[in-house]
Formats: C-alpha cells, structure tokens, sequence
C-alpha cells in the first residue's frame, strides 16, 4: 500500500477512539500489509488481536511504546499521522495535577518532536470539545491558575496550536463518544444507561435539571480520520465538532428505556437549578461526512452498535 519511506501511525490505539481508527485501517489494508504499514504506539508495549478480518484472517497487531515515536520517524519520509493519545480528565483523580500537566505536556512534545523530522506528514489530531474554552483567550504563557480550573482544555488548546503550526492538520474535537471499544464505561451516561438496561436495571435518573450532551460515534469518527488522511484531501472547518446526535441525558435514558423495554425513567425537575449543555451544532459533521459518503450513524444505531459490545464484553 505504501512506499518504503511512507507510514501510517497512530497514537493512542489502544484507546476507545484509535481501536475503531485500527478497525477501520483493517478494512483498507489486507491483512499481510496491515503491520508492514501501520504503527500503532500506546503507553505499553503489547499485542492487541485485529477486529476487522474475518475469523481465518485475524492477526496480532504489535503495539509500541509512544516515547518510540521520534525515533520511528527517522526513517520515514512521508508520514501519516491519526494522534489520539492524551490523560483524559479522570486522571486527575489518579495522579496530582502537576504531573498530570507534565504528562500531557511530554505527549505533545513527542509528537511534535516526531513531526519534525518527516519531511511530508499529514496529521489528523484528535482533540475535545473542551478546548473552545480557550479559543479567543488562549495564551502561550499562562500561570498556573489560568489553567487550574480546565487544564485538559488548555492543554488540548495548546496543543492544536502546537501541531497545527508544523504541519497539515484536521482536528477533530470529541464532545461526548458512543459505540464500540469503550473504556470504563460506568463512568459515561451513555454507555452506563446501556449496561443497566442490559442488566434489566431501572435506570434512575437523579439530575434534577436538564442535562444537554452531544454525541459523535466514534465509527463515524474514525472513518472520517482515516478518509480525510489517506485520500484527497477536502477542506473542512477546523477544529471540526464531530457532533452528530445532541439530546439531554433524561430523553438519552427515556429512549434506551423504550428500546429495553424497561420502565419509563421519570424526571423531577426542579426550576431553581439551570440546566446544563455541553454541546455543539452538527451541521459541519454531518457536511462532512457526507463530502466523503460515509452514512452517519443514528441515535438508534448508536445504541445498538454500543449494546452489543458491552454486551460481549461487560456484562457476565
């Protein structure tokens, strides 16, 4: 598929976004290629078992470690890049915050170090809604108490800017994910509403506001990257909100309530609270996924797709 100085690597590929971006690359790729063309990094070297050939065609897919990437890049001369490896936000449960900066900090700074010593590279650089807090305020020198409130949007911000500056670039920002492939799924609405209803759980909703989310599925997500990389190239608006579905978390457990056929989840609102909305319009999305003929995703296909791998892999 490619030159001998030409390849693809993904970062993060491991994580809930990359595995569907490796799916996806399978479906392009046979499966004799697939390791000869693409490097997949992660924070630990392993082997991860392919998802998308078929049962007598599956292989071992090699993970390197990330720290491997400027050195990887010294023999490449065009390099296709989908950079998906970050601490998301819970990890500032897990370590304190200054090293949680400095982690994020040193991705960046690997990435970039890598960048540079391509002579063509093409990148598409996965970030987070959370970012556009810091569009119009963004500052290379901050203090630390600019930042303490929403270090992962400063530093996703700081880093869109950092590679953006170096090389072609499509960002897609993330501001809520569905389908398959997902980590620690307690801790997201969407796939938690989903685990209950699998369990034949009532689920209970105990906001007593309105809740607004948009979702963007991660397939969608991913064949987008995967197109916009390895084919001619359409002009999008970036950072792109890679929104498809929006809908607040108590209408999102009413339907999969419906779907389970479970008892209709009810809401007690309570006017003093102001609902909250971490959202975006789809249209650009959508416009762009259409530009490349990739059917985007319904609410309903979401769930399905989402049920049946917590189903597979969560539930006992």
């Amino acid at each position: 598929m490619r030159s001998s100085d030409s390849l693809i690597v993904i970062s993060g590929a491991t994580g809930w976004v990359g595995r569907n971006i490796l799916e996806i690359l399978q479906k392009k790729i046979p499966n004799k290629d697939f390791n000869a063309n693409v490097k997949c990094l992660a924070s630990k070297k392993q082997f991860i078992n392919s998802t998308g050939y078929v049962n007598n065609s599956q292989i071992e897919i090699p993970i390197e470690d990330f720290k491997s990437f400027p050195e990887i890049c010294k023999n490449v001369r065009k390099l296709f890049l989908i950079h998906t490896a970050f601490l998301t936000p819970h990890h500032l449960n897990l370590i304190n915050y200054n090293d949680y900066c400095l982690k994020n900090i040193a991705i960046t700074k690997t990435i970039r170090e890598g960048i540079l010593i391509c002579k063509d590279s093409r990148v598409v650089l996965v970030s987070s809604g959370i970012a556009r807090e810091f569009d119009e305020s963004y500052k290379e020198e901050v203090t630390y108490n600019d930042v303490l409130k929403n270090p992962y949007g400063y530093l996703k911000k700081k880093e869109e800017i950092e590679i953006s500056k170096i090389t072609n670039t499509l960002i897609l920002r993330i501001f809520s994910l569905s389908g398959k492939f997902i980590r620690e799924p307690s801790i997201y609405a969407f796939p938690n509403f989903i685990l209950k209803a699998l369990r034949k759980e009532k689920i209970e909703f105990h906001d007593n506001r309105l809740v607004y989310r948009s979702y963007g599925h991660a397939k969608n997500i991913a064949q987008l990257a995967c197109q916009w990389l390895l084919t001619k190239q359409k002009k999008f608006i970036s950072p792109l909100n890679t929104v498809s579905e929006t809908i607040d978390l108590f209408s999102l457990a009413r339907v999969i309530s419906q779907q389970f056929d479970l008892p209709i989840v009810k809401l007690n609102r309570d006017s003093q609270y102001n609902d909250s909305s971490y959202t975006s319009n789809n249209t650009d999305f959508l416009n762009a996924l259409k530009e490349y003929r990739i059917p985007a995703s319904s609410l309903k296909d979401q769930i399905i797709e989402t049920a049946i791998y917590l189903e597979k892999n969560y539930i006992k």
